[in-house]
């Protein structure tokens, strides 16, 4: 009876697993896109800018305020356009997550909030801006299988990979 209950509670042990094992490090960092044709949603703060936006889309700074409301911050600049800032919600951090055998262990600090803004010039709304934080780079070897797809050591960046997974922009249609 004692080694059927201790093989029990080693499945669930391994069944619990977060599906890595091994050791890693991963730096953590605000991440700024922008792009002068994004897909502005009409919820506040929700903007898509690998999609070019559409006809139907808001463009000019007066819909945007019809939509989203007062920014939370307006920034003149000295060419004559502004920078209408909207908090997005939640915190930007900064740090590193160390990753030892099925442990993950933070070490962050918040460096901010999360953002989008907009450049508007003449009324109409030239570029989206969105800054929130990223994983930025990292180390690793052991099995991830829900990050990398099995076992293996190597290094990298975030960005190479969503670069290298985003179709690519072509512009409004």
């Amino acid at each position: 009876m004692h080694t059927y209950l201790s093989r029990a509670v080693w499945m669930a042990a391994i069944l619990m697993l977060q599906g890595c094992v091994g050791l890693g490090a991963w730096t953590l960092g605000t991440r700024s896109e922008s792009s002068d044709h994004p897909k502005i949603d009409r919820v506040r703060g929700t903007i898509d800018l690998c999609k070019a936006g559409t006809e139907a889309d808001l463009k000019t700074a007066g819909e945007l305020r019809t939509q989203w409301g007062e920014p939370d911050r307006i920034e003149s600049r000295d060419d004559g356009k502004q920078e209408w800032i909207y908090k997005a919600g939640g915190l930007r951090w900064s740090g590193m997550v160390l990753y030892l055998v099925i442990v993950p262990l933070p070490a962050m600090i918040p460096v901010g909030t999360q953002y989008v803004s907009f450049l508007v010039h003449d009324g109409q709304i030239e570029q989206a801006t969105r800054r929130d934080w990223a994983f930025k780079a990292g180390a690793y070897c052991g099995f991830f299988g829900m990050m990398y797809g099995g076992f293996g050591c190597g290094t990298g960046t975030f960005e190479e990979k969503e670069e290298s997974a985003r179709p690519p922009d072509n512009g409004p249609s």
